[in-house]
């Protein structure tokens, strides 16, 4: 009965270290360059991300980042105005990659007080001013640019002290 016992726990110890062990043997430091594909210059601040987790880095101000994961992981690199690219990782240690500058046109945006929206799918009035519309003459505040040039707009000052209005 004792030899069956320590069989068992024998067993077990060595079946606990096996599943370490293997753990460990599959996270790996991933590390390398995210470089722009037009000037070969580093990308600081692109995303790399292991897909499917939270886990993820951001390159530093040379586009180099080191990450860990292992060689089943994919990971997911991205940066505003570049394509997202996807890398398996494998047996690299280093991958060094290059993104290339997305061309997608962009609708007209506006810029509204809550927010930002496509023109065709706003639902109030919008104004728009150019340069050449601004007030003319002595201007001392670039609120008065714009006073009566906008219906229903109200310009006021802040307040009502006199020295705190001269301020801005």
């Amino acid at each position: 009965m004792k030899k069956q016992g320590l069989l068992i726990l024998c067993f077990f110890s060595l079946f606990a270290f096996s599943i370490g062990f293997s753990a460990n043997a599959q996270q790996a430091r991933i590390t390398g360059k995210v470089t722009d594909a037009g000037t070969g210059e580093g990308i600081p601040g692109a995303s790399v991300l292991v897909k499917g987790t939270t886990r993820g880095m951001v390159s530093d101000l040379d586009g180099n980042f080191s990450i860990e994961a292992s060689s089943t992981d994919v990971l997911v690199f991205s940066f505003i105005g570049y394509t997202t690219v996807e890398e398996t990782v494998g047996t690299r240690t280093s991958i060094n990659l290059t993104l290339s500058e997305s061309v997608q046109g962009l609708n007209e945006v506006v810029v509204v007080g809550y927010g930002t929206q496509e023109k065709k799918e706003i639902t109030s009035a919008v104004a728009s001013i150019k340069a050449e519309d601004f007030n003319q003459g002595t201007v001392n505040d670039p609120r008065q640019l714009l006073q009566g040039k906008v219906a229903g707009l109200n310009i006021s000052r802040p307040g009502g002290n006199p020295l705190l209005d001269e301020l801005l």
